[in-house]
């Protein structure tokens, strides 16, 4: 197979997971799971009547990156502003689980922690209910959040910036929180939103950027439609972003790699089985920065990050995937040899 690793290189990288640090900085939530069955309508209104059998709350959104950076052996903090009510308190308890560091989450009274709730029967979705806010920062939050957040950086060896633009990372805080990646020589990688009105020039300074197709279209602000127009798009990110990296991710096709120094790079997808497409890009930004951060090239990192979005994509949900997981996937779909 080309895009395959040495199994005593797998091995080399993976076994530095354990000694790294990353702190996501992101907007953050829980994802609710209300499941039951429905056999019948309502009386009231022509909407199924859902027989609850169980509820399952997980970490969601940036707090999804950093149990998958868990998930793969390193060691994960999460930075975010959430609102003092019973919803941030779920989130705490469910980091405290996930052993995921807390320091630098932090609660301000013009917040409000987001809560996804999916009604699930007969393992269909019924219905998606969100309790969110996604105004941005008032001054006074931004102010608190930045003066808290700057001792977070000095234990940590990389950074992932997780925009859903929800709040958290306003322009300022974007410039602020770049600033001190570089003034602490820290790999910062950013993924970026599809909603939203994001410039290339918010990202500047960063050391890689992550976008899927419509992210890398409205960033670009060239349509992709063939081979030609994606480099035209990749291209045009690194001159705009100044970024050494770009990773334009494309689903069920791959990922290209755009660099500075070299013809772009396409690694084809691995996935053999597609149950639930929510929560990939979580696992390939996660596995992209923490293998570059062990040491491994580009081209390596993306070779994971695409087979660990394969085992990811397999199952329900916001999934994370472990290290005996995507070895065994590896060697089952000829990633190793």
């Amino acid at each position: 197979m080309k895009f395959a690793i040495k199994r005593s290189r797998f091995q080399e990288i993976v076994s530095r997971f354990s000694n790294k640090q990353i702190l996501v900085i992101g907007d953050v939530g829980v994802d609710r799971y209300t499941i039951g069955s429905a056999s019948r309508l309502s009386p009231e209104a022509p909407v199924p009547v859902v027989a609850v059998t169980s509820v399952r709350d997980k970490l969601a959104m940036a707090a999804n990156v950093a149990e998958n950076l868990q998930a793969f052996g390193a060691k994960a903090s999460l930075s975010s502003l959430v609102g003092e009510d019973r919803v941030g308190n779920e989130l705490y308890s469910l980091l405290e689980e996930s052993k995921i560091s807390s320091s630098a989450l932090f609660r301000h009274p013009s917040r409000r922690t987001t809560l996804k709730e999916r009604v699930i029967a007969q393992n269909q979705q019924v219905v998606r209910i969100d309790h969110e806010t996604s105004e941005a920062l008032n001054a006074a939050a931004e102010e608190f959040y930045l003066s808290q957040v700057s001792a977070a950086f000095q234990s940590v060896d990389g950074v992932i910036l997780e925009d859903y633009a929800k709040g958290l990372l306003t322009k300022r805080v974007l410039r602020d929180v770049i600033a001190l990646c570089e003034a602490e020589k820290k790999f910062v990688s950013v993924d970026p939103p599809t909603m939203g009105t994001r410039l290339p020039s918010d990202y500047r300074g960063v050391s890689m950027l992550t976008p899927n197709l419509a992210e890398a279209e409205k960033l670009s602000g060239i349509e992709i439609k063939d081979d030609a127009s994606l480099q035209k798009a990749g291209d045009h990110l690194l001159q705009e972003v100044g970024a050494p990296i770009v990773v334009i991710t494309q689903g069920k096709l791959g990922m290209t790699i755009f660099t500075k120094q070299d013809k772009p790079l396409h690694i084809p997808t691995f996935a053999r089985a597609v149950f639930d497409v929510s929560g990939a890009g979580d696992t390939v930004i996660s596995m992209l920065t923490l293998a570059i951060i062990a040491g491994a090239s580009i081209e390596e990192s993306a070779i994971l990050a695409n087979f660990a979005a394969g085992v990811g994509v397999g199952k329900p949900g916001t999934a994370t995937v472990s290290l005996e997981e995507l070895e065994q996937y590896m060697q089952m779909h000829g990633g190793l040899n």
